[in-house]
């Protein structure tokens, strides 16, 4: 008993440094592209070659992660995927073209997209909403950390390829963990029955309309997510007339709000059924929305760290209720498309926002968001009336 509570809590530990890995290259681009781009001597828009390529790769394999767990096993998939991260982002430190650049981000891509869902359809089998939730904190942690790695060392006088090289580094000492402790993860009690039971072919998956909910659920709120992310800087600092300064760091408070919230709301509301926390935060997504749209700086503000707030919660507990909702077999599959929905989402609907404001204006981006808002709470609703009389009582979910 006692071997199997310290396993459980050796992968807890190793899944925290985990989440701050794939965090850790999301953000490195924006800080590093001017440097980049000077040395290849290339126009500010090219960094798009770059962020499709990567977006490409994360989708296709997070949506075939269900599979690729069926055959090789969540310890193996994190393994090679972590291998394939570390791969790209040193092949950044040596590239001599820029066009190589994209190739390797599609290896980026590929690595993260896979680790992204094998861990999460491990965590959501394994772990409790709250550490669900905890963990995907720690991902905003990476975020946040990656940045300041690459901001550090252009202050010493480095240039772009060492940070490059630091984050390669703290990535492929992770994929040497997983592949020390590949064996182990297949081990720990579940939520639910054994993936291995039975094999559920994706087809089958795929029909069912419950499976196609969540898929668009996260969908929309990643992309109102990414769509408060993406354009914060540029509301604040061309409709506010506020400093770059300021605007940047509401920007960085947008997503430290939503760590926070992961942090502290899931603890807070053990007593409230995750499904009623869901519930709650789509209705605060859509009050943020909609004190966003109003034209006037402070009340901006305050909107968007309620919309972060409550957005906290959303995707690690919507991940934790799937296996839940639909059982480990389908959730396989489900968990996998689910993050590829998000991955689309995060690419499409901040772009349709900004088109829609370079047509109209910028008060058009909240709008945008307070109707992703309520639509979210539309499927959210359904979601939870054709799927929550299955769902056991709070107390065995956290």
């Amino acid at each position: 008993m006692s071997t199997a509570r310290s396993s459980s809590k050796l992968l807890l530990l190793i899944a925290f440094l985990a989440f701050v890995s794939i965090g850790l290259p999301d953000a490195v681009l924006g800080v590093a592209w001017p440097s980049i781009r000077e040395t290849f001597n290339r126009p500010l828009p090219d960094i798009g070659f770059i962020l499709f390529s990567s977006g490409a790769g994360y989708f296709l394999s997070s949506a075939l992660a269900g599979k690729a767990i069926e055959a090789l096993g969540v310890g193996r998939l994190l393994s090679i995927s972590t291998l394939l991260v570390g791969l790209g982002l040193f092949s950044y430190t040596i590239t001599p073209s820029f066009w190589l650049l994209p190739c390797a981000a599609v290896l980026i891509g590929l690595g993260s997209g896979a680790v992204d869902a094998g861990l999460n359809f491990y965590a959501s089998e394994h772990f409790s909403v709250t550490v669900m939730n905890w963990l995907h904190a720690f991902f905003g942690i990476g975020a946040m950390v990656g940045p300041f790695i690459m901001a550090g060392v252009f202050a010493a006088g480095g240039v772009w390829r060492f940070g490059y090289v630091l984050v390669a580094s703290a990535i492929l000492l992770m994929a040497l963990v997983f592949i020390v402790t590949t064996n182990r993860w297949s081990d720990g009690a579940k939520h639910s029955t054994d993936v291995r039971a039975a094999k559920v072919p994706v087809s089958e998956v795929l029909r069912l309309p419950i499976v196609w909910l969540q898929i668009v659920i996260f969908f929309v709120m990643c992309g109102i997510e990414a769509t408060a992310g993406t354009w914060t800087y540029t509301i604040m600092f061309e409709k506010f007339d506020v400093s770059k300064g300021a605007a940047g760091l509401w920007t960085g408070l947008f997503w430290g709000s939503m760590a926070v919230g992961r942090l502290v709301l899931a603890p807070l509301s053990r007593d409230l059924h995750p499904a009623r926390l869901v519930q709650l935060g789509t209705f605060g997504l859509l009050l943020g929305g909609l004190l966003m749209t109003l034209d006037q700086r402070t009340i901006f503000q305050a909107g968007l760290l309620i919309f972060g707030l409550s957005m906290a919660p959303l995707f690690p507990t919507l991940m934790s209720l799937t296996p839940v909702r639909l059982g480990s077999n389908i959730s396989l599959h489900s968990i996998s498309f689910q993050v590829s929905a998000a991955t689309l989402g995060v690419a499409t609907i901040p772009t349709l926002a900004g088109i829609v404001a370079s047509r109209t204006a910028l008060s058009a981006i909240p709008w945008v968001m307070a109707l992703g808002a309520a639509i979210v709470i539309l499927l959210e609703t359904t979601l939870r009336a054709r799927a929550d009389h299955t769902v056991p009582e709070a107390a065995s979910i956290h």
